[in-house]
Parts: structure tokens; sequence; C-alpha cells
């Protein structure tokens, strides 16, 4: 039995509709991955700024806001060569930094050009949002391990547990 035309378009209707959430999975799971970059690039900045604090090496509030805006101007690449330069990271670390770095020029430059054949397809999208999700997974960690070591780096610089916890509570407070 044939169907009619009404059937027909709400069949094609549920396709599409289909086909833009998975389109939009994978928006949205690409967005993640460059937010997560985004969370090393401003954490490096932001550990970069403790190497001035208590002691000589004192600057202003103001100082602080411009050196932090400065930072926020650098490429990840600067930041972490700067980095580097200040403080020497472990091998592990090192390794991962090299990561990110290559994963955030490829998803930035090339990721959605390279897809553009699997992303014409439904099984395509499909295996982006695990290779996606696999991005994730990694960035996360990394995030999670810089952590810590922006914790320890941060404590050593005379910036305590307590400071950051009262700025987190103030940028809570201006949503």
């Amino acid at each position: 039995m044939a169907l009619d035309f009404s059937e027909r378009t709400m069949m094609l209707m549920t396709e599409l509709d289909e086909e833009s959430a998975q389109i939009r999975e994978v928006y949205a799971h690409f967005g993640l991955a460059m937010y997560l970059l985004q969370c090393v690039e401003r954490g490096i900045a932001i550990v970069l700024t403790t190497e001035y604090g208590p002691g000589i090496r004192k600057i202003t509030r103001s100082q602080y806001d411009e050196l932090l805006q400065s930072l926020f101007k650098q490429t990840l690449g600067t930041l972490i060569a700067r980095l580097r330069r200040v403080t020497t990271l472990p091998n592990d670390f090192e390794a991962r930094l090299r990561d990110v770095l290559e994963t955030r020029n490829w998803l930035t430059h090339h990721y959605f050009w390279e897809r553009a054949g699997k992303f014409m397809t439904q099984q395509g999208r499909e295996a982006m949002l695990q290779e996606l999700e696999e991005i994730r997974r990694r960035l996360e960690e990394i995030d999670a391990y810089f952590d810590g070591i922006a914790g320890a780096w941060a404590e050593r610089h005379g910036i305590t547990k307590e400071t950051i916890d009262r700025y987190k509570k103030c940028l809570v407070e201006e949503v």
C-alpha cells in the first residue's frame, strides 16, 4: 500500500528531525571540546600571573589585570613556551601539553574540513561523536591534572585555596 502525501511528509520530517538533532549534537560536542581547551589555555595564563606575588616581585591589582589581559591574548603555544621558561614541568605533563596544543590546532583549523564527508552521513556523524567524546575525556583529564599542578604552584606563590575559592564565588555571584 502506497503512502499518501501527508504520511510521506511526516516520515521525511521525522528523518530530518533526527538528522538535525544529531548534527546539533556534533556541534555541541565540538563546542564542549573547544571550551575545555580554553579552560586549559586560561588556566595556564592565570598560573603565569602567580609568577608575581608576595615578595620583591609583587605587582599591583591593576598591573595584575593588565598582565592577565595580555596573557589572555597570547596563543596557547606561546603560553606553554612561557610556562616552560618559568618552571620545570613533569615529563608526562610536558607530553600532555604538546597533545593539548596539537589537538587545539587540529580542532580549530582542520576538524570539520577533514570530516566533511563523515558529517554528511548518520554513521559518519556517529563516528565524529565518538571521536569528540574521546577528546573531551582526554581534555578533562588534562584539565584536572593541571588544576593539581596549578594549585601547588599557586600555593608556593602565596595564593591560597581560600583566595581561589573567594574568586570563584565572586564569578558565580556576577551571573
